[in-house]
């Protein structure tokens, strides 16, 4: 790579921008269902009954419905591109800490994952495909409640494992060459 203090220097920025992706993902993953369920709570306390909701309140309480859904798909498919540059960094973090000789770097031994499954993807494939249903239900309440809770119960089952299938991805992409080249079976 170069001088060790080019190497240093590559590291420590390295470092600072796997934590600002991480941090900002974890207080995303924490303030979407806040925000949601505050906000979904208070249009249905402004609300009395369905029934005397006139049609053009429902179609207004439909497209918010609807604008939930799309500003929340946005905000998971920001969450899986990060989920893709963090993995690309560890990787990279990996790589420097055994150019640098570092055995117990923060990538190198950082916790995986438990049960082979709950890590941090895990905990976007909860979150997000569970707003998405949120909002989902929401807006067709007021248009088509017959196809409530069927439609969101499928937005968050494909939203899930579309998740867990990603991150079963990014593991072969980014630590095939490990486990051919150290026998050893490193995970995201």
């Amino acid at each position: 790579m170069g001088k060790p203090e080019d190497e240093i220097k590559v590291y420590d920025q390295l470092c600072t921008s796997y934590h600002a992706i991480d941090d900002f993902r974890a207080k995303l993953l924490g303030f979407l269902p806040l925000v949601t369920g505050t906000s979904i709570s208070f249009l249905l306390n402004k609300l009395e009954t369905a029934q005397t909701i006139p049609i053009e309140m429902k179609s207004l309480l439909s497209g918010v419905g609807i604008f939930g859904v799309l500003i929340t798909l946005g905000l998971f498919a920001f969450e899986i591109f990060g989920i893709k540059k963090c993995a690309a960094l560890i990787r990279a973090g990996q790589d420097i800490e055994a150019l640098m000789h570092i055995e117990h770097g923060q990538f190198t031994r950082r916790p995986q994952n438990i049960a082979y499954i709950i890590n941090e993807p895990f905990a976007a494939g909860v979150i997000y495909p569970t707003v998405l249903a949120a909002w989902t239900f929401f807006a067709l309440a007021f248009t088509w409640p017959g196809a409530n809770p069927f439609i969101p119960i499928i937005v968050l089952v494909i939203g899930f494992s579309g998740t867990l299938l990603y991150d079963a991805h990014l593991r072969k992409t980014y630590w095939t060459h490990d486990a051919v080249n150290t026998g050893e079976n490193s995970k995201i």
